[in-house]
């Protein structure tokens, strides 16, 4: 029974170690809903009661381990039953979408992440067929693009409502800048990215294209910041130490949403080089344009949709450090084109990314869907 929006009862399944589940967990509290989540990752979520299934793997693990999520297919069914929500919003296409489609549970609305629809299907005729599947028993499908919508129309022939993740403005800003924005008074250029330590966001040629403008333009005075963790954080250092920018490099580790905005609204430049197209929607790109900072992306699909190509945004073609290096020179050389950038990408964000904006259509979405399903 819907109990009307600000009043319904919403169970997540998914990873309760994710930051976005997490994201859309403190919305919907602070909008006067209930929130349950139903993981296979023991985690705890602040306002949300969460029930973990110990599968006896972890959330890194390979597909052939998390077969054995496959065998908690009941008992998931069984807590969902428990709890009784207004509607069951099932997270990845793979895995906990697969479980979902086993439990049998009757009505419930599957998001799309990315490497379910872009790598996972790629796998074998049999990871194809999982996919296939999951969209099938799935009553409504979400994803945060178009782009990955496109994807997953290989797959099904359905309407796919397109929920892309915002950012909170307030958070995200560029009144957290505390440097001037011109060189010349600053004496620093600022260029960086927060994110994971992990081949597919592209990090190798972040550096070596922060090497090459060293080298060939020592009068910029370029200086690197990268936040984020990830397994490839010992070869990352190595390598700027081997491309000779370890004295300018600085690395942040993990840092908070507050931390991470105050990253991106000072650095001069924000570079998202990611080299798959899993990169399903540039929440990054997002991020660093609602603080006002211009940013340059590869050709990925979703990062394109998530900034506005020529006016926030410079593309580069993925995997070219040399395209990097160039993209950086001309913003460094080009201070009013940098300026304007960096107020279109605001712009641009304020407008279609709003976190709250996002979020009410996904509430409505939720409403129309539970008065569908009654």
């Amino acid at each position: 029974m819907l109990r009307g929006i600000g009043r319904m009862r919403i169970c997540f399944l998914a990873p309760a170690n994710s930051s976005h589940i997490k994201k859309w967990c403190k919305w919907f509290n602070d909008h006067d809903n209930k929130t349950y989540v139903v993981s296979f990752v023991k985690d705890d979520i602040k306002g949300t009661y969460v029930y973990h299934i110990d599968s006896g793997v972890d959330s890194n693990a390979s597909d052939s381990s998390k077969i054995k999520y496959l065998f908690k297919a009941r008992k998931v069914k069984k807590i969902i039953t428990q709890i009784n929500p207004d509607i069951v919003n099932v997270h990845y296409a793979t895995s906990y979408g697969t479980v979902a489609a086993l439990a049998g549970i009757k009505k419930y609305v599957l998001s799309v992440w990315g490497s379910d629809i872009y790598d996972f299907p790629n796998k074998s005729m049999l990871h194809k067929m999982m996919l296939k599947y999951s969209l099938k028993k799935a009553t409504y499908l979400f994803s945060t693009s178009q782009a990955m919508a496109d994807e997953a129309h290989k797959y099904t022939d359905k309407n796919i409502e397109i929920t892309p993740f915002g950012v909170d403005l307030q958070m995200f800003t560029p009144a957290k800048r505390n440097r001037p924005y011109h060189v010349s008074e600053d004496g620093r250029f600022i260029v960086g990215t927060v994110k994971s330590l992990l081949p597919k966001y592209g990090i190798d040629y972040l550096i070596e294209a922060v090497s090459l403008v060293k080298r060939k333009h020592p009068e910029i005075p370029i200086e690197l910041r990268i936040a984020g963790k990830g397994e490839y954080e010992k070869e990352y250092k190595k390598l700027a130490k081997i491309k000779g920018i370890d004295e300018i490099a600085t690395w942040l580790g993990f840092v908070s949403q507050n931390d991470a905005a105050k990253e991106w609204a000072n650095m001069d430049i924000a570079i998202i080089p990611s080299t798959l197209e899993s990169e399903s929607f540039g929440v990054s790109a997002v991020e660093a344009q609602a603080c006002g900072t211009p940013v340059i992306i590869s050709d990925i699909p979703g990062l394109m949709e998530a900034t506005s190509p020529g006016k926030s945004s410079v593309v580069v073609p993925r995997n070219n450090s040399e395209a990097i290096a160039e993209a950086i020179v001309d913003l460094f050389q080009n201070h009013e084109k940098r300026i304007k950038m960096g107020q279109e990408g605001r712009k641009y964000v304020s407008n279609r990314y709003d976190i709250d904006f996002c979020f009410r259509n996904i509430e409505n979405a939720f409403a129309n869907m539970i008065r569908e399903m009654e």
